[in-house]
């Protein structure tokens, strides 16, 4: 029965890749519609960003005892299929190096957590092979960005059905097929 489910698993993962092979979906973090409080736009010089992103500032409280907090986007997703996320982030240290992320209503997403520090770096999920990537359907998708931990800046974000795919510095924003 085991061997059956996982080949239900492989067939169902590799019908939803093919649909949306190719696809990415890259859009500025500060283009949230809403950003609830801890997390706040900020203009931002820091390494080779010019402009805004949006941050949870040192000190800001995070959960426990601070739990709020969210930067809130709705994608259209354009092609059913199993997605990468990738975040280009800038992590304060070892305790400011995460955060929560969430699509629809699905379970929350630790995402995060290298030991790259105060650096823009591209980090994506699911980690490695083991993990199963990101399944969404077609269609307006809810994305967010929940408070985990204070000390994180967020700049560019990226959907991409490209399993090969790895971005570089800043990348070109849009649907691209």
């Amino acid at each position: 029965m085991k061997t059956l489910t996982a080949i239900t698993v492989i067939l169902v993962l590799g019908v939803n890749c093919a649909l949306a092979r190719g696809t990415k979906i890259c859009f500025e973090a500060e283009s949230a519609e809403k950003i609830e409080v801890p997390m706040v736009l900020v203009s931002n010089e820091v390494g080779n960003v010019s402009g805004a992103v949006i941050s949870i500032p040192e000190k800001a409280g995070n959960p426990p005892e601070r739990c709020e907090g969210a930067a809130v986007y709705t994608i259209d997703i354009p092609k059913k299929g199993a997605y990468t996320l990738w975040c280009r982030v800038w992590w304060n240290g070892e305790c400011s190096n995460s955060f929560t992320a969430r699509f629809n209503d699905k379970p929350p997403i630790l995402f995060g957590e290298d030991a790259t520090y105060k650096v823009w770096h591209w980090v994506k999920y699911p980690v490695s092979r083991t993990s199963a990537p990101i399944a969404l359907e077609a269609g307006k998708t809810t994305f967010k960005i929940e408070n985990r931990e204070d000390g994180i800046m967020v700049d560019q974000i990226i959907l991409s059905a490209d399993k090969r795919f790895v971005p570089v510095e800043i990348e070109k924003t849009g649907v691209f097929n």
